[in-house]
């Protein structure tokens, strides 16, 4: 696994040749640095934190929390999760090409970017997106015949069309996708623990709780949650999760 790993590094790095790029990731002026989420949640207590400091670097709300379903249906509410891939090394900016640079929450203050293993990342956009070649005609037309089938069975690291190409294709600059495969939830399932999430192309898919619970970790900590954990103390318990906003009454028709 490792090896095939740094395979795909090489390969993936080596088919790429940057142009005129920012040197930094370029997420917008909403966005807060590590230093400023600090500055806002270091005084905070809260009946979840009532004697410590909230966790700057982790996120440690677990399932069993009576808080969990509320936070679930506030992260949807903040469109924290929303994220798309770019191209390897970055879309308009010099990023690391050792991996598949997942960008989240843009426009908002969680907005970041994480980098993701490409063997990670193939299983996200294949396995569980379902994607197949037909959803991408034009593109794979150029290498052969569209056959209906999952695009992992098509790209490859070393032959064209590559990895490379496609999250060149989807994830670029000039890409009709780059936004429009933006991935974000549909609803949440209580009962089943399942939430339901979209994409571009028809695309629709379900996590288990703990599937969207790491997904959300790649973003959130305790400490840029700090004010769900406030509104939690303020209205109580379904006050998100709940029809009608912290457990007003819904008006009648």
């Amino acid at each position: 696994m490792r090896r095939s790993g740094i395979l795909a590094y090489v390969l993936i790095a080596c088919s790429f040749s940057v142009g005129t790029q920012a040197e930094a990731f370029p997420v917008s002026g909403a966005a807060w640095s590590e230093t400023q989420w600090e500055q806002h949640c270091k005084d905070v207590r809260t009946s979840y934190n009532p004697s410590s400091r909230l966790d700057m670097k982790i996120l440690t709300l677990k399932e069993d929390d009576p808080r969990f379903l509320d936070f679930l249906y506030w992260v949807w509410a903040n469109k924290i999760i929303e994220h798309q891939v770019e191209q390897v090394g970055g879309t308009e900016w010099n990023g690391p090409k050792n991996g598949v640079i997942f960008h989240w929450a843009p426009g908002s203050r969680w907005e970041t970017h994480t980098l993701a293993p490409f063997e990670h990342a193939i299983h996200h956009l294949a396995d569980e997106h379902k994607w197949q070649d037909t959803m991408f005609k034009e593109f794979f037309e150029k290498f052969g015949p569209v056959r209906g089938v999952n695009i992992k069975q098509r790209l490859s690291f070393d032959k064209p069309p590559t990895w490379a190409q496609f999250l060149q294709y989807i994830g670029g600059a000039e890409s009709p996708y780059y936004r429009y495969v933006f991935h974000q939830e549909s609803a949440i399932d209580a009962e089943r623990g399942v939430v339901t999430l979209f994409g571009g192309q028809g695309v629709v898919f379900k996590y288990t709780f703990d599937r969207y619970l790491t997904e959300i970790r790649e973003v959130v900590t305790d400490c840029n949650a700090y004010q769900f954990f406030e509104l939690y103390d303020r209205y109580g318990k379904g006050f998100a999760s709940k029809m009608g906003w912290a457990g007003q009454v819904i008006p009648k028709d």
